[in-house]
């Protein structure tokens, strides 16, 4: 059982992301969260206390900060495209993504790692590479 385990654990992630990702999708217009079993604010704490935890280390934890790159350029989508479809644009939104998203970009040392480059490049952590 234990050489399946780490297989399962993949699987259960990549699940648990999914169902995160479709029930935080649009909550104001399809309840998609409903539909899934996922409640979009209780996504959104567990993401920015992820950020947070991230935050003692973050050059350790590279996939954090991808993340809050990610929901930085997301954010800047929907803005955009909420003042296209429906003329609602929320600027502090679109200003702190803008503003975190590149000073994250400016600060990060090793800017190469970000963009998950090559066949060397992995999810993991960046501590096996800061410390050569």
């Amino acid at each position: 059982m234990a050489k399946w385990n780490p297989l399962a654990l993949k699987l259960l992630m990549w699940l648990m992301g999914v169902l995160i990702v479709a029930g935080s999708a649009f909550p104001t217009w399809i309840p998609f969260d409903t539909w899934f079993g996922i409640t979009a604010s209780v996504a959104g704490v567990a993401f920015g206390a992820g950020i947070m935890i991230a935050g003692f280390d973050p050059i350790g934890n590279v996939s954090w900060v991808r993340a809050v790159i990610l929901y930085a350029i997301l954010q800047v989508i929907y803005q955009s495209f909420l003042q296209i479809s429906i003329g609602r644009f929320d600027f502090e939104a679109f200003l702190v993504a803008v503003i975190v998203g590149g000073m994250l970009l400016w600060l990060y040392p090793n800017k190469a790692e970000l963009w998950m480059q090559g066949k060397g490049a992995d999810m993991g952590s960046g501590v096996a590479r800061s410390k050569s």
